[in-house]
């Protein structure tokens, strides 16, 4: 009887121990997946962004600009852009491109054949001052500024120059065209300004946006990683508490046949 009971304490002490070191074993392989994903997920680095894309270049065009001055004739050759206060005292910026505008008009006005009185300085130099306030006020505009004057002026000097619209012109099919043109420009300057400027917000939003993302992609990644590494450290000292279960159940098994020995030796 006790030689059967032995027997089944021995079998039960060996499926025990197996079970522990299988259980050591998952953890052991627990704890090296979980270090493998520590590393992997503390790696990671946010990515930066495609950097913001500038708008892409848009000229006002000539072919927009003969269309409208055929579809819409209302405003006359003295009609200026807008109606602005004159500085109280004259001044020389954008004088230079100014005069050019003028001296445009006027060249136009001899290829198109109208008739133009003739003035003198004094009086060409009070139109030019007075297109030249116009111009400086309507350069305020943050849209705007020198480089629009530089592009109206070359603009409308091209208009002018246009064998289109000077056909046009000679042929009656239009009237005004010095002040339309300006205005065109102003309207299609402004409008291209407009799309450039929503264009690269929503660029410079995107780029944010991106950012946001690998930031909290990176966050989720090192809490990943924390969690992880927490998992990893129960799952070893789950480990070494088998591991310590397990030799002091083989101390406690070499005592017993030990003392099983010396009962032998006394008997």
């Amino acid at each position: 009887m006790a030689i059967e009971t032995k027997r089944t304490e021995e079998l039960f002490l060996k499926i025990v121990k197996v079970t522990v070191l299988a259980c050591m074993a998952l953890a052991l392989l627990t704890v090296i997946v979980l270090g493998i994903n520590v590393a992997y997920q503390s790696a990671k680095m946010p990515n930066e962004p495609a950097p913001a894309q500038k708008a892409p270049d848009k000229q006002v065009s000539m072919d927009d600009l003969r269309k409208m001055l055929l579809k819409d004739d209302k405003t006359g050759e003295a009609q200026s852009p807008a109606s602005v206060p004159k500085p109280m005292a004259p001044s020389l910026r954008y004088l230079e491109e100014v005069t050019r505008l003028y001296r445009c008009s006027i060249e136009f006005g001899i290829k198109v054949g109208a008739q133009i009185e003739h003035e003198d300085n004094a009086v060409a130099a009070q139109r030019v001052e007075d297109l030249r306030a116009q111009v400086e006020k309507l350069s305020g505009d943050p849209r705007r500024g020198e480089r629009w004057v530089k592009a109206t002026t070359e603009f409308t000097c091209a208009a002018l120059a246009d064998p289109t619209i000077i056909a046009m012109r000679k042929e009656g099919k239009i009237k005004s065209v010095f002040y339309p043109v300006l205005n065109f420009h102003i309207k299609a300057w402004d409008s291209i300004e407009d799309e450039k400027a929503a264009f690269e917000q929503a660029e410079r939003d995107r780029v944010e946006r991106e950012r946001a993302e690998e930031a909290l992609r990176i966050a989720q990644a090192r809490a990943n990683a924390m969690a992880s590494a927490i998992a990893a450290g129960v799952a070893f000292a789950t480990f070494m508490l088998l591991a310590i279960y397990l030799l002091g159940s083989k101390i406690e098994t070499n005592l017993r046949d030990i003392n099983e020995a010396i009962r032998g030796l006394k008997a």
